[in-house]
Formats: C-alpha cells, sequence, structure tokens
C-alpha cells in the first residue's frame, strides 16, 4: 500500500515537472518574441535619433543663415539711406 503511494506522488512530480517544463519553454519563446520587437523598437528608435540630430543640423544652419542676412542689412543700411539722400540731391537739381 505504501509503495502504491510512494508511485502516485512520484508520477503526479513527474507530471508537474513535464507542465513546468512546457510553461518554460513558452516562456523561452515569449522572451524571445519580446527581444525581436525590442529590436524593432531600437531600430525605430535610431530612425527618430538620426532624424532630430538631421533637424536640429538644419535648424542650425538657418539660425545661421538668418544671422548673417540680419547682419547685412544692418551694414547695409547706412549705404542704402547715404544713396536715397544722393539720389534726392541729384533730383532736386
Amino acid at each position: 500500500m505504501a509503495s502504491d503511494i510512494t508511485v502516485e506522488i512520484l508520477k503526479d512530480i513527474r507530471d508537474e515537472m513535464r507542465g513546468s517544463r512546457g510553461e518554460m519553454r513558452s516562456i523561452r519563446e515569449e522572451m524571445q518574441g519580446m527581444r525581436a520587437e525590442q529590436m524593432q523598437t531600437n531600430n525605430r528608435l535610431d530612425i527618430v535619433e538620426t532624424t532630430l540630430l538631421d533637424l536640429a543640423d538644419q535648424q542650425r544652419f538657418v539660425v545661421r543663415y538668418l544671422r548673417t542676412i540680419s547682419e547685412r542689412d544692418i551694414r547695409l543700411e547706412p549705404r542704402v539711406s547715404s544713396l536715397e539722400a544722393r539720389v534726392d540731391k541729384l533730383e532736386s537739381k
């Protein structure tokens, strides 16, 4: 009788171990899927990062261009005013 109970207990332990192995296999497959998704997410983030860096470069270019134009306008303003005054004098004669 004791040996029958022992056999049943051992069978239960065996069945639980088989179930645990199946669960572990399932967990491994899920983790592989998560790794693949993580790689896709990392690739997308790399693209976003590259795009933002390119955008920052373009913005710096625009700022430099606008600064140059505004500085040029400041330097030209007195010259244009001087030329306008000379033209006014010539036209008034």
